[in-house]
């Protein structure tokens, strides 16, 4: 088993134990780099089913996004940003909030695996 698999293994029993946000950003801090897959049908997934705050909720809607796909797109062309009444506290809920709704919609090996790639992004 490599080093990185064996590391990921001991994340999964912590996330498993105190969740996935404390134990990411007790790991890694408040900035990691990852990426997360997301199946057809989670990125199909309404926006009003992510529970955003009234802020992200509006403003994302406002700019025409109403599916996590669409979300998804914005914040790979980097245009996120860019979108009227998104400060910096939004922008980082709506990816902490994307973070934890496509883990959860990930098989406990695909966790393992997402965990693994999210060791060997930013510790190695």
């Amino acid at each position: 088993m490599t080093d990185t698999k064996k590391i990921a293994e001991v994340l999964y029993d912590a996330v498993n134990e105190h969740g996935l946000l404390s134990t990411l950003y007790s790991v890694f801090g408040p900035r990691i780099s990852f990426s997360l897959p997301l199946t057809a049908k989670s990125c199909d997934t309404s926006l009003d089913d992510m529970e955003f705050s009234v802020r992200a909720s509006n403003a994302l809607k406002r700019a025409g996004m109403f599916q996590i796909r669409q979300i998804v797109d914005v914040i790979n062309q980097g245009e996120l940003p860019r979108i009227r009444n998104l400060g910096k506290k939004t922008e980082n809920e709506i990816g902490t909030r994307l973070l934890v709704f496509g883990y959860c919609h990930l098989t406990p090996a695909e966790q393992k695996a997402f965990l693994q790639d999210l060791v060997e992004r930013n510790l190695v």
